[in-house]
């Protein structure tokens, strides 16, 4: 019998149902994480208990979701959500079920479930329970839907998309008939919230094999969820770039937007780099991304064929100074990540990455909060509020720009002063 390692806290909610005459396990992704030698992120636990009759044994719970049966139970500052078996009523809108019903039937519970290998319980007592050959598939890395595929995407079009991501994942394949159930059901797609789509193509995107994004176009589900990959032709390319780069959120998703929008046709990028920035705006907009996703992206991308100065150059230091004046310093290393993913010129990227690391630790002046004097500096001098004043400022940052030991309250005001023929 395999034995799971279960936390303190787990294995004392578990007996102490047990305790009381009913059933509980530890269930889906963190049997299968566990199973797989990984260390699971969260806990969920099945029990043929009721909500009421769950929150009558714990001190301290929360009644997170108890239309569907599922009670938090708080221990030591951990929260645990435990779930009683349910029968799922249809799906009339492609997402949630109309209606639960309780059930002493694990056999019942488990049939609801999307993938044989989140459709795993376990206990100390009976070890795994395994209905649906959910341990064989992990051992061919295979996603597979339990019982019906048709039936399991029918009533959550989400499921289409999760079915992707774990494939991406655990690098598994999908099984044939789950894979044309994705497809004939891809339509359904459009019933499931931006916000829950975007979270899925994110995981899948901050996996080990973002390359899986083709399947996406693939089963053609991109019609419904990302149009603009349908009409692009380096669909490779993009998948090469996306394995190629860091695992980080706002690279991954700037050279997704950079393929969808322009491609590698650098030359319709230098032409209109802005046009592109503001459709990858759209394009993450649609998806419900939060801002500062939406305006990386976009700067990244109006920025992407900007011409990186060489390690001989003499004035390297002073254009990665300008360099990241406009990109930002704490956006230098991504934007330098991003550039390299898609171009061939690694070791120029990386000569920059070292010259930059080189002026953030000297400190150097890349902006206008940076400069050693400000506005209220200058009005304090006499200096009249407006305009002028800005680009006055704008100035002196320029020339700081140029000569980082110019940076000195005293030298920035001697120097303003004979920019400005003020005194």
């Amino acid at each position: 019998m395999v034995k799971i390692q279960l936390p303190e806290n787990v294995s004392y909610i578990i007996g102490r149902l047990h305790d009381a005459g009913y059933e509980a396990y530890a269930v889906g992704g963190c049997v299968r994480d566990c199973i797989l030698g990984n260390t699971p992120a969260d806990w969920d636990i099945t029990t043929s208990a009721y909500p009421e009759q769950v929150k009558e044994l714990f001190n301290r719970t929360i009644d997170t979701g108890i239309k569907h049966g599922t009670v938090t139970i708080m221990l030591h500052g951990e929260g645990y959500e435990v779930t009683t078996y349910r029968i799922d009523g249809d799906y009339h809108d492609g997402r949630h079920p109309d209606s639960v019903s309780f059930t002493a039937s694990l056999d019942e519970d488990l049939k609801r479930r999307d993938f044989t290998i989140n459709a795993f319980v376990y206990n100390n007592e009976n070890g795994i329970i395994d209905l649906f050959d959910g341990l064989s598939d992990l051992d061919n890395k295979i996603i597979r839907c339990v019982g019906n595929p048709m039936e399991r995407f029918t009533e959550d079009a989400l499921r289409i998309l999760r079915a992707l991501r774990f494939a991406a994942r655990f690098s598994f394949t999908i099984d044939k008939a789950t894979l044309e159930a994705a497809k004939s059901l891809g339509p359904r797609l459009a019933l499931v919230s931006a916000e829950r789509v975007q979270c899925e193509l994110d995981k899948l995107l901050l996996s080990d094999n973002p390359g899986f994004i083709r399947l996406l176009n693939e089963l053609e589900l991109d019609k419904i969820i990302l149009p603009e990959l349908c009409r692009l032709s380096d669909i490779q390319g993009l998948c090469s770039a996306l394995e190629k780069s860091p695992k980080d959120h706002y690279i991954r998703w700037t050279l997704l937007c950079y393929y969808l929008t322009a491609g590698l046709d650098k030359s319709a990028v230098e032409a209109d780099a802005p046009h592109y920035a503001d459709k990858a705006k759209q394009i993450l907009r649609r998806l419900k991304f939060d801002n500062k996703t939406i305006d990386t992206a976009a700067l990244f991308i109006k920025n992407s064929l900007r011409k990186l100065p060489s390690p001989a150059d003499a004035h390297i230091d002073t254009k990665l100074r300008r360099l990241m004046h406009d990109i930002g310093k704490d956006n230098i290393e991504s934007y330098l990540s991003f550039r390299a993913s898609f171009c061939n010129e690694d070791e120029n990227y990386e000569h920059c990455l070292i010259k930059c690391i080189e002026i953030i630790e000297a400190k150097q002046c890349t902006c206008l909060k940076e400069l050693a004097l400000n506005g209220r500096d200058l009005t304090a001098e006499g200096y009249a509020e407006g305009h002028a004043l800005g680009l006055l400022l704008e100035e002196l940052l320029n020339r700081v720009l140029e000569e980082p030991s110019l940076n000195n309250h005293e030298t920035l005001l001697t120097l303003a002063a004979e920019l400005s023929n003020k005194k």
